[in-house]
């Protein structure tokens, strides 16, 4: 611990000799830190429990970011709407689509234009080279 990077200050170790001496340096002061490199170095636990394990370590003490600070409206919003009773009308509103006034976005439903497109000639809606539709012609030239 501490020291600097002199060459009379370094020793080349092997991998599980460097977790070892982490380990005896984990027991020799406590520090966390040595405890998790040695058990990282020696494959006990992977990457990312070794790097889960850092953040939760030094976050440890700290106050959360959000203690303290008020709920938004929309939290409240939704704790008014889990503690609200809703009438037979209403709860049968809200399963057929939208919350506020039943089915949306369902369009209206037109049989006749299912039908007609079902049966419609294919052959006079052909796009272009340019990629848009190109209008059909009558019979004596003129586009329709």
């Amino acid at each position: 611990m501490g020291g600097t990077d002199d060459p009379s200050n370094l020793i080349e170790v092997s991998v599980e000799q460097h977790a070892e001496l982490h380990f005896a340096l984990y027991l020799e002061h406590g520090r966390w830190q040595d405890y998790i490199a040695a058990l990282g170095l020696a494959n006990i636990i992977e990457k990312e429990e070794v790097v889960r394990q850092v953040m939760s370590e030094t976050h440890k003490g700290k106050t959360p970011w959000n203690k303290g600070k008020k709920i938004g409206p929309n939290l409240k919003l939704k704790e008014y709407h889990k503690n609200k009773v809703y009438t037979e009308d209403q709860l049968k509103r809200m399963s057929e689509g939208g919350q506020v006034g039943g089915a949306r976005n369902k369009g209206r439903k037109r049989p006749d234009l299912a039908e007609r497109n079902r049966t419609r000639d294919k052959t006079e809606c052909q796009r272009g080279p340019d990629g848009r539709f190109r209008k059909k012609r009558n019979s004596d030239g003129p586009l329709v």
